[in-house]
């Protein structure tokens, strides 16, 4: 049975009544049996942990202050301008399409703008909107419509522009946050223009996107258009992804804000950033540079990092040594894989990415010896990601 309103087995409806009664004193913005069996299928009808989940979700509603969101806050002008996202049309069943234009999104222009509390409070007023407007459509239809559809459009995207790990790292938290107290809300999430690194990106997110919301992505190929109209209507969509709506431009720019660079003039005064507590810290002695060494044993396992340093630049290479090749080298006995190069990462953190292709040793060196009168106090998150596995926290050798 698939756990929906008219068709549960009974086990399900004992469930129900079991979930019903644990959280009889609980406040909830609705007491349907359509609203609490979204956190029942969440949990695959397991009763303890919906309650658990609901509750802390109640918890993070009244915090957040979700109930009156819509109407009580007003997001940054920078996000109303540059955040890629929109509202419009429905799909083949009335249920409501959400847009996210994620190739225009400028990561480190929102990192530099927008407080965290900003990003995750337009998140949660985002969701609230499309709960509200599925209840009237619910009310206007008779029928129950309490999940939308999404389609992210993923053209333009590029390790350079997107990878850039500070947002990264919000951008996991904000899907974390929406799977803990919006279960179910997404009925289905369509991937079109996707690009050849598509499948190192899903790798990288798809730790922090719930296990039944995974499979929901539906990834469109070179006939996304085609694909788009199984399930939207060409006039539910906007005429840039072959739609004949035009509100009032190709893009339905009244209802979808298609995202843009975010101009100078909205950037933080300070951007110096305060370390993460995850971060490990070492000293450059001045006129010297650290190597941290770490162990590949999987072609394509990639290697993330994130540096700050606090008052002063650092510069950054990344190296490759054969298997088994611990003892420190000089930088001219290791293939360059990025070259040395300074980065203001007291300004603005240095981040990216690198797939290795081999294995063996991989040192990132961090280069002072530039410098006769300063040490640098750098704070650094280096991770590697094993090709479709978990994140691993690997200790590095530092020499």
């Amino acid at each position: 049975m698939s756990g929906f309103v008219g068709d549960l087995s009974t086990e399900q409806e004992v469930a129900l009544e079991q979930f019903k009664a644990a959280i009889d004193d609980l406040k909830t913005p609705k007491r349907t049996d359509s609203y609490l069996l979204m956190w029942l299928r969440a949990r695959k009808f397991n009763v303890t942990k919906a309650e658990t989940m609901i509750r802390n979700s109640m918890k993070f509603r009244e915090k957040i202050g979700a109930d009156t969101i819509v109407d009580d806050y007003e997001p940054p002008e920078v996000l109303k301008e540059c955040s890629p996202t929109g509202i419009f049309g429905e799909d083949h069943d009335g249920h409501p399409v959400f847009y996210y234009v994620i190739g225009n999104l400028d990561c480190r222009g929102l990192y530099r703008s927008v407080k965290k509390e900003d990003l995750v409070k337009d998140d949660v007023r985002t969701a609230e909107m499309l709960v509200q407007l599925c209840e009237k459509l619910s009310e206007e239809r008779g029928k129950i419509i309490d999940n939308w559809t999404m389609i992210m459009d993923l053209e333009s995207l590029s390790f350079q522009r997107h990878f850039y790990w500070p947002m990264v790292h919000i951008t996991n938290e904000l899907l974390t946050m929406f799977d803990a107290n919006y279960p179910e809300r997404c009925r289905r999430v369509i991937v079109v223009k996707a690009p050849k690194i598509f499948p190192v990106v899903y790798n990288v997110v798809k730790h922090f996107i719930d296990d039944n919301t995974k499979k929901k992505i539906i990834v469109a190929g070179a006939n996304w258009k085609e694909e788009l109209q199984k399930y939207i209507s060409p006039d539910n969509l906007p005429e840039y992804l072959g739609g004949t709506r035009r509100e009032p431009d190709a893009t339905c720019s009244n209802y979808i804000q298609i995202g843009k660079e975010v101009p100078e003039k909205y950037y933080f005064t300070n951007l110096l950033e305060r370390p993460r507590e995850e971060m490990e810290m070492v000293t450059v002695s001045r006129g010297t540079s650290v190597h941290l060494q770490y162990e590949v044993d999987i072609p394509g396992t990639i290697i993330r990092w994130e540096i700050l340093t606090k008052d002063y630049d650092i510069g950054f290479g990344l190296y490759y040594k054969p298997p088994g090749r611990f003892e420190r080298l000089h930088v001219g006995e290791m293939e360059a894989k990025i070259p040395t190069e300074r980065k203001e990462s007291h300004v603005i953190p240095e981040t990216g990415i690198y797939t290795c292709s081999e294995t063996g040793i991989y040192v990132v060196r961090l280069d002072n010896t530039y410098s006769w009168t300063r040490a640098k106090e750098v704070f650094y998150s280096i991770k590697l990601l094993q090709p479709d596995t978990e994140i691993c926290n690997v200790p590095s050798q530092v020499d």
